[in-house]
Parts: structure tokens; C-alpha cells; sequence
């Protein structure tokens, strides 16, 4: 459904004219021809007349307004003025002609407009208005002053919208070697070894590389890909531990129909490995939990803590910081990060409120 909130800067200020038109050439002139017309077909021909004026209306915003106050000629707008104000006049004089010529128009009507003598300038300077041609001029430099201002701020916008995309994707970049340094030096490990896991790992290593280095350059991503994603990464941590059920992941609701932000909940998890699953440890676990409802994503992810509290998560330099920048940018005033450690258990859940469907 065609909604004006997804309309262009552009298309905005054509519809903003189209409006504003309309609104001087038919709406106006129809107000006024009902008040002192008593027949409807006086108000069209009233309307006629409007209508007609518009050569003189666009040669005005078009081009006059573009040439003085859109180059900052303030003075030459000035001067200017009178001028077209006569130029205005001359239209106005053309159409009043063009309408007396129009063999349909009322016959009375055409003979008041005759008895104004527009094509006679002995008769008067003037054969409109001058208030209400002033009234329709100045109206159109305020509109084009208002378009000006809106321009302004949407170029202004498009620079922070610019530098905050800019700042995203150094934030991500940032994910990605950290990512890859993980488990490449796990890969390393078991290779050492000897691991028969290794080729496995490898192969999982090269899906979660496609998934990173291609879907994450997108806005937005399918929550399924990255839970798929999420799945991969899993079993790729598994392989370097003799148990499979280290490593709880489990999804409540419905996820297909949601987008998120790629790699967004990635340093979480890594954490929760990176701090409960050394080899030093007696009792390893990680439970992770995604929880989708109508209004918002929750993410948990749960660990034992061996180490002293400090409740600060280190994930080489990027970790808690990272995240809570990206969520600031991504999800402002619609985001809740969430970091408790009671009885040696760390867990940090993080809420979203849902803004896109698919």
C-alpha cells in the first residue's frame, strides 16, 4: 500500500507544489465564485481563468525563484519583483482575453470581463488585483523557502545517515577478524594434534565464511540466516569438545516472519565460549536462548564464571562495547542490554523491540 512515510525527498516536493497548486488554481477560485456568483458556471469560468494563469505561476517558482533566492540573490529578488509583477499582469490580461474569445463561456460573464477593457492599457495599469496578485507571489517564495529549508535538512540527514553507516561498518569490520582469529586458532589447535576433526572443521569454517563475509554487509537479514548461522557456529565450537551437549541453543516462537541486523548478537556468544569452555575448567556449559513474541527479540546467553566477578566481559577490545555502540545506532530507545552475575553464573540478555516485518 502506497504510504507517504516511504515516498522520496523528491516526490515529496512534487506532491508539496501539485497541492499548492491545485489549492490557488481551483480550490481558491471555487471558494470565491460560490460567494459572488450565483450561477456554477461563472465559478468555472472563474476557475478558467486561474488555470490559465499558471504559465505565469511556473515561470515565477520555476525559474525567477531559482535564479534569486536559490543563488542567494536576495537583492536582485527585490528588485525584480515589480517587474514580474507585470509580467503576472500580462498573463493575467492574455487569459482574460483568451476566455471572452471561448465561444462556450456564459455570454454574461464574457461581457464582464470585457467591460474591464484587459486588452486596452489606456484604461489602467492594472486590471488585476494587486493585493492578491502580491498574496499568490509571496505565497509561492514562502513555499519555495519552506523547500529549501526541507532540502537542507534532508542533506543534512543523508551526511549523519552517511557517518552513521560508516561507523556501523567499522564496528562490524571490527566482529569479523575477531571472529575469524577464534577459530582459526582453534583450527590450529586440533590440527596440531592431528584432530581428525579438523577437515570437518574446515568445512563448517567455509559456510560460516560465506555467511560472514556476504549476508553481513546487508541492513538487514533474515533472523532464520542467522540463527542457521548461530547453529553453524555451534557445531563448529563442538568439534572442539569430546561432548555435544556442552552447548544448549534453544528457540521459542515464531522466526520467519522477523529481520534483524547481522552478526549483532555474534560477541555475546563468543564470550559465553570464550570464558566458560577453557580446558581448565571441571564443569563446562553455555546456554544460549532466542525468544521472538509480537512486540520484541529477546537473546540470552548464560555461562559459569571460574574467574573473579567484575561483571566487564573482555572479547578483544570489542565485547560489551561494541554491541551497546552498534544497538545505539541500530536500535535507539528500542533496545534493553541486560548483564547480571550471581553464584558464579554470567548472563546477559538482550531485548528488541520488532520495527520490520517481512
Amino acid at each position: 500500500m502506497l504510504s507517504f512515510s516511504t515516498f522520496t525527498h523528491k516526490r515529496k516536493e512534487f506532491l508539496a507544489e501539485i497541492v499548492f497548486l491545485f489549492f490557488i488554481c481551483v480550490l481558491s477560485p471555487l471558494a470565491v465564485g460560490f460567494q459572488i456568483f450565483s450561477k456554477f458556471s461563472f465559478t468555472l469560468s472563474l476557475v478558467l481563468i486561474n488555470v490559465l494563469g499558471l504559465p505565469a505561476i511556473l515561470l515565477f517558482y520555476r525559474f525567477y525563484l531559482p535564479y534569486t533566492i536559490g543563488r542567494k540573490r536576495y537583492f536582485l529578488f527585490a528588485i525584480l519583483f515589480p517587474l514580474y509583477i507585470l509580467i503576472y499582469e500580462l498573463n493575467g490580461r492574455l487569459s482574460s482575453l483568451a476566455v471572452i474569445a471561448m465561444p462556450f463561456i456564459p455570454r454574461e460573464y464574457r461581457d464582464n470581463l470585457l467591460s474591464a477593457h484587459p486588452g486596452d492599457f489606456t484604461k489602467g495599469y492594472f486590471n488585476q488585483t494587486i493585493g492578491y496578485t502580491c498574496l499568490v507571489l509571496l505565497s509561492l517564495t514562502s513555499l519555495y523557502v519552506m523547500k529549501l529549508l526541507f532540502r537542507k535538512q534532508h542533506d543534512v540527514y543523508e551526511l549523519e545517515t552517511d557517518k552513521l553507516k560508516l561507523e556501523l561498518n567499522q564496528l562490524k569490520s571490527q566482529v569479523q577478524p575477531h571472529f575469524f582469529f577464534n577459530t582459526l586458532s582453534n583450527m590450529y589447535a586440533l590440527s596440531v594434534q592431528g584432530s581428525p576433526k579438523t577437515p570437518a572443521m574446515i568445512a563448517d569454517l567455509s559456510d560460516i565464511m560465506r555467511y560472514v563475509l556476504y549476508n553481513s554487509e546487508q541492513e538487514k537479514v533474515p533472523l532464520q540466516k542467522e540463527v542457521d548461522f548461530i547453529k553453524s557456529y555451534i557445531e563448529l565450537e563442538n568439534l572442539r569438545h569430546n561432548s555435544k551437549d556442552i552447548i544448549e541453543f534453544s528457540i521459542q516462537g515464531d522466526i520467519s516472519h522477523i529481520n534483524i541486523e547481522p552478526l549483532i548478537f555474534l560477541p555475546l556468544i563468543e564470550n559465553s565460549f570464550k570464558h566458560s569452555l577453557q580446558k581448565d575448567m571441571q564443569s563446562k556449559w553455555v546456554k544460549l536462548v532466542l525468544a521472538v513474541d509480537e512486540d520484541e527479540i529477546i537473546f540470552q546467553a548464560s555461562n559459569p564464571v571460574y574467574a573473579p566477578a567484575t561483571g566487564v566481559i573482555h572479547t578483544g577490545g570489542i565485547g560489551l562495547k561494541n554491541v551497546r555502540k552498534r544497538l545505539q545506532l541500530l536500535y535507539p530507545q528500542k533496545h534493553q542490554l541486560e548483564i547480571h552475575n550471581e553464584k558464579n553464573i554470567f548472563t546477559v540478555t538482550l531485548a528488541i523491540a520488532i520495527q520490520n516485518k517481512k
